[in-house]
């Protein structure tokens, strides 16, 4: 109902600043699906960067739930890239139809638009937007998407309260009375919301209670994350020791990736190579582990034919593997090991690709990193 009035331009102003902010996350979606992520990276890549200059800061940058690993041992974590899939698409429909009802009543000028959607909520609109950043947010899980998430529903919150102000004042009772009978966002009413402890209504009181609900509100989202990011990483198909992690890319049983990391780092060379490319005995390593066919922009690894951005051919070798040595730089003064070099390592250099026949049970090629890095200094997704 919210959006079938002229707004202020104060409103207009507020509501675009937030909407441009959250446009730039949205691109990602793009980035996903299209070979052009060096592009989108460039507009991240400087405020990634700067998050990473500062230990307190660097978990902004992290995700909580795969971006690189294709498969874990969570059907849940598998689908979340299908799941915000559906809901930005839901959202985006859900958009243009009651954007498309308020204008065809406005141009129409059949007045309040109460019927349709507008039966069942007052503010489809906010609805449908928020459903839509929940499925971005899916798609690209980065800890700091999360604070913009929240302020654009704040400030669908507060937008929508000063518009049915607006409302009350132009259409009086017969908006009043409708506001009455529907809900504010959800099509269905929840008597917990009402009992729920109110805002002070004006002043430097407000303002403090907004923030101080605003900063539980994160809070809180950001204990949830924290809790799924540990869930995702406890699903991962991966191997620990005390200097190094392996993670499989793909489903792999532990015995055939354990015989994986044994071939490679049984060979001489790759020993090494590892030598070489270690900085002190405290020298840690995140390894990954892929079929041969298949390729991840995010890792520094050589070309393979068709690969661009994410390849994952379904009909690869089961015998035909490969492993992206990268030594892993963490900032912090504490020793760390094992999982927990997943959650310190801020960059990573590349060493060696090694390529293993599982068949013939040895070392089957050895490969220097590419000379060309596509994402030179971009914090990228770990896993």
């Amino acid at each position: 109902m919210s959006e079938q009035i002229e707004k202020g331009s104060t409103t207009k102003r507020a509501f675009w600043i937030v909407a441009v902010f959250y446009v730039l996350i949205a691109f990602e979606f793009l980035y996903m699906a299209t070979p052009f992520a060096i592009y989108f990276y460039s507009v991240y890549g400087p405020g990634l960067n700067f998050i990473n200059k500062y230990p307190a800061l660097v978990w902004l940058s992290t995700v909580f739930l795969p971006h690189i690993v294709v498969e874990t041992s969570s059907v849940l974590v598998n689908s979340h890239n299908i799941v915000g899939g559906v809901f930005f698409i839901i959202g985006f429909l859900g958009f243009c139809i009651t954007a498309g009802q308020v204008y065809y009543y406005k141009f129409a000028r059949k007045g309040v638009v109460t019927a349709g959607v507008y039966n069942f909520t007052r503010h489809p609109q906010y609805l449908s937007l928020a459903i839509c950043s929940f499925g971005l947010l899916l798609l690209w899980p980065r800890f700091i998407v999360i604070l913009p998430f929240l302020a654009m529903l704040f400030a669908y919150y507060f937008l929508a309260k000063l518009e049915e102000k607006e409302c009350e004042t132009k259409f009086g009772q017969a908006y009043i009375e409708y506001k009455n009978s529907t809900s504010m966002f959800l099509p269905i009413r929840l008597g917990l919301i009402d009992k729920l402890p109110r805002l002070p209504k004006s002043g430097f009181k407000r303002l403090l209670a907004m923030i101080a609900l605003y900063v539980f509100t994160a809070a809180a989202a950001i204990a949830l994350a924290t809790g799924i990011r540990n869930w995702t990483i406890n699903s991962l198909y991966a191997l620990y020791s005390k200097d190094s992690v392996y993670i499989s890319v793909a489903k792999v049983d532990e015995e055939t990736l354990e015989q994986i990391v044994k071939i490679a780092i049984s060979n001489h060379e790759v020993q090494s190579r590892l030598k070489n490319g270690a900085q002190g005995a405290s020298t840690k390593f995140i390894n990954y582990v892929l079929p041969n066919t298949w390729y991840v922009s995010e890792i520094r690894m050589n070309p393979v034919e068709g690969g661009r951005g994410h390849h994952f051919p379904g009909d690869y070798d089961k015998n035909q593997y490969k492993i992206v040595f990268t030594r892993a730089e963490v900032r912090t003064s504490q020793v760390v090991e094992g999982k927990d070099i997943l959650l310190h390592t801020v960059k990573r250099v590349p060493v060696v690709e090694v390529g293993i026949d599982l068949a013939q049970n040895q070392v089957i090629e050895l490969k220097d990193p590419p000379a060309t890095v596509r994402y030179a200094g971009v914090p990228v997704p770990i896993y």
